[in-house]
């Protein structure tokens, strides 16, 4: 098994985002004027397995826009199709793809992709309710029309400490499980790599490995208590699993992934 980053841009991101006052002034945090940090990148991930090459994530476009709180650092050159030669793919290699959430970071990339991209059916109905429908008006990132999201259940029962799992391949090593919180419908990928180290690709569950450790909620989610459960969650599975944590926007995953560091 290889994992490849694929960097798709970064993003500038406000103190106020990545450590946020409690309660309703952290999301009052993001409007007002404030400190920025420095850039952290926008990850996607490509699983090379059993013959086959799984796509987690798409990436950002470059016609992104700007939020009060986040500014992208996205060109034609870091999109999908590009991040993918520089790995040595192209759009055409990938058979499967799935996405952890539908926020725009994580799933505008798609659009590149001709076949069906997997979404967790929570998130996809959340994104299509009243309060999803919002917050996308607010973010001015609707989801891509013109990809053919396919929302999938998991279904699976419990993996380790996570409540719900769905298999990805046969064999059982790549697994998409429930990790609620960032939105009600994301979810993570676990790849068992050759060492049976569970690499968890963990899209927004947190930002950084720091604040996954100081068990932090981040700003933008719905339900922070459930977020934090989730985190919990994960520090749980690390206990009974070698985990290597590789959230989309730490700087340090693709060198956690590499050196097979663990929790």
């Amino acid at each position: 098994m290889r994992i490849h980053a694929l960097q798709t841009g970064s993003v500038v991101l406000k103190e106020a985002f990545l450590h946020p006052a409690p309660g309703a002034r952290g999301r009052l945090g993001l409007l007002l004027p404030g400190p920025w940090a420095e850039p952290v990148p926008i990850h996607a991930w490509l699983i090379e397995h059993d013959g086959r090459r799984i796509l987690v994530d798409a990436g950002e476009r470059a016609s992104v826009k700007d939020l009060p709180f986040a500014r992208y650092q996205v060109t034609s050159e870091d999109e999908l199709p590009h991040a993918l030669h520089r790995a040595g793919f192209g759009v055409a290699d990938i058979d499967l793809a799935i996405v952890t959430h539908l926020h725009s970071d994580h799933a505008d990339g798609a659009v590149f992709l001709d076949g069906p991209v997997l979404v967790h059916a929570d998130e996809w109905a959340y994104a299509h309710s009243r309060a999803g429908r919002l917050a996308q008006r607010i973010a001015r990132a609707p989801i891509p029309a013109d990809v053919a999201f396919a929302p999938v259940a998991l279904d699976g029962g419990p993996f380790g400490a996570f409540a719900r799992h769905r298999r990805l391949t046969d064999d059982g090593r790549v697994v998409a499980v429930a990790t609620p919180g960032h939105t009600p419908g994301h979810l993570s990928v676990i790849a068992i790599d050759d060492e049976g180290r569970h690499v968890l690709l963990a899209g927004d569950v947190t930002d950084s490995l720091e604040q996954l450790r100081a068990r932090r909620p981040d700003a933008v989610a719905p339900d922070r208590a459930q977020l934090v459960a989730t985190i919990d969650r994960v520090l749980a599975h690390a206990q009974e699993h070698p985990t290597v944590y590789a959230p989309a926007h730490d700087r340090e995953s693709t060198a956690r992934i590499a050196g097979g560091e663990t929790l």
